[in-house]
């Protein structure tokens, strides 16, 4: 039980930072803020209130995905090993794929200083609100089996993560960061996100 809620923890912390580190969560934000304009505090302040959007989305579903699970747990004896199965079968999926996030794309979008601030801010949180993190919201489904509890941690440090990583990174970029090979990293976010979901669920099963 302690271990493999000390492996859920871990692995809910390593998809979060993976993820908020990507610059197809802030870049949008910061391209925005270069733009019009914006100062750092301001910058900070949506990319906090996108990281939050995209978090809730995750949350709402990742919740309903472990009401499910803890259901089904109630029912099945044995659902605990399917919920681990289905964790390394998606892990296998992210790895063959090597799948990123499909997330939206503001290339397209002519902004001028004129353009109205709640336009702006409203389809940048629409967009990361119908972007949820599907890694995460797998890892939902085991925390189920262990109760509403742990649920609810997973979906509080995946949203703190979040919103600390993004709007972190994003005042990284604002102030030169350029050196990191973010083509790369972002190509083999799934591969690793993958392979912590393998993990998770091995992890899971061998544990009881």
């Amino acid at each position: 039980m302690i271990l493999d809620s000390i492996e859920l923890f871990v692995s809910v912390l390593a998809i979060s930072i993976l993820h908020a580190i990507l610059p197809n969560h802030w870049l949008p934000v910061v391209a925005i803020s270069r733009q019009l304009g914006w100062d750092g505090r301001k910058t900070a302040g949506v990319t906090m209130l996108a990281a939050l959007a995209h978090s809730l989305s995750t949350v709402i579903i990742g919740i309903l995905v472990a009401m499910g699970g803890m259901s089904l747990n109630g029912i099945l004896p044995y659902f605990k090993y399917i919920a681990a199965g289905i964790l390394i079968s998606l892990g296998i999926l992210f790895v063959w794929r090597h799948q990123h996030h499909m997330h939206f794309h503001l290339r397209e979008l002519k902004l001028t200083p004129q353009t109205n601030m709640g336009v702006i801010i409203g389809s940048l949180l629409l967009a990361m609100f119908l972007s949820p993190c599907l890694e995460v919201g797998a890892l939902f489904l085991v925390a189920g089996t262990k109760g509403i509890v742990l649920t609810l941690i997973i979906a509080a440090i995946y949203t703190v993560t979040s919103a600390l990583g993004m709007t972190f990174f994003a005042w990284m970029a604002l102030h030169g960061l350029k050196k990191m090979d973010w083509h790369k990293l972002e190509h083999n976010s799934g591969l690793v996100s993958g392979i912590i979901l393998i993990i998770t669920g091995l992890v899971f099963i061998f544990s009881h």
